[in-house]
């Protein structure tokens, strides 16, 4: 395979910025046009501002994988996964400006060391090397690995009575795992099959990146129905960037860099603090 030019390092950041904000917008916009559903018997102007608020924000979200595809073009799966730590912080300042919700000094504080751990993990990552192709076994395993808690999940639940908060965390731990795993599998389609959209349609990653799509938004709707928004939130938010990263050292050969894994670390601390205040 022919080698490709090589992708500017910054431009790749700013790609996955661009897609932070972008999905953030999506979902405040999502929330803010919810109402919708509860007003279909009237159909009214507001319905419809709803539903068109809901819409766009829908729009929005389904457009990051156009963003992971040219981040992942100059940066690892583990940063690019890291990266999406940002989310919070954008969907905080997008919900003080548009659901008029309060930023704390606390949130403030702890979005500032979210994103000076997400610099250093950029810093501090080696130079960047083209990914070297996936053990496509490797890959199913881990993508089977979230399948698997949920049907253990379900299995304790019907055999020893596992409680409604411990089920909903099984499968937003799932739903975050496949989230950061679609990363991982845009990253496998490029290594594998370059940059031709047309010869993804014959990788069996594409079709497994189908079925993580799908699946996740399956699984939120089981964790949001069945816990609290403060115990199933951080679990989301850390599974999607701690998952990329363990899998790419995995999968990728990335050189492991002690202050990098240290920098993911407390962007997952971060993480897990921000969304427990949050609430």
């Amino acid at each position: 395979m022919k080698p490709e030019p090589e992708f500017p390092h910054l431009l790749a950041i700013a790609f996955t910025i661009a897609g932070s904000m972008v999905i953030s917008m999506g979902m405040v916009l999502q929330k803010r046009g919810v109402g919708w559903f509860r007003h279909k018997e009237l159909k009214n102007d507001h319905y419809k501002r709803l539903k068109r608020i809901w819409f766009i924000g829908f729009f929005l979200n389904n457009c990051l994988s156009i963003f992971y595809y040219f981040a992942l073009k100059g940066l690892t799966a583990s940063v690019v996964g890291a990266m999406m730590g940002l989310n919070i912080v954008f969907s905080a300042i997008f919900s003080s400006f548009i659901l008029k919700e309060h930023i704390s000094k606390t949130l403030a504080a702890l979005s500032l060391l979210l994103v000076g751990f997400i610099l250093l993990a950029n810093l501090s990552a080696p130079a960047y090397e083209a990914a070297k192709i996936p053990d496509p076994t490797l890959i199913i395993t881990f993508c089977g690995i979230p399948f698997v808690l949920v049907a253990l999940a379900h299995l304790l639940r019907k055999t020893v009575g596992l409680r409604d908060e411990r089920y909903a965390i099984c499968f937003a731990a799932a739903a975050g795992a496949l989230e950061g795993f679609i990363i991982v599998l845009i990253k496998a389609l490029q290594a594998s099959k370059g940059s031709n959209p047309l010869l993804y349609f014959t990788s069996p990653y594409l079709y497994l990146y189908l079925l993580a799509s799908v699946s996740l938004i399956a699984f939120l709707q089981v964790a949001y129905s069945h816990g609290r928004m403060t115990r199933t939130a951080p679990v989301l938010w850390g599974a999607q960037i701690l998952y990329p990263v363990v899998i790419s050292y995995l999968a990728f050969s990335v050189k492991l860099v002690h202050m990098q894994l240290a920098a993911f670390g407390g962007i997952i601390v971060c993480v897990i603090l921000i969304q427990a205040k949050r609430r």
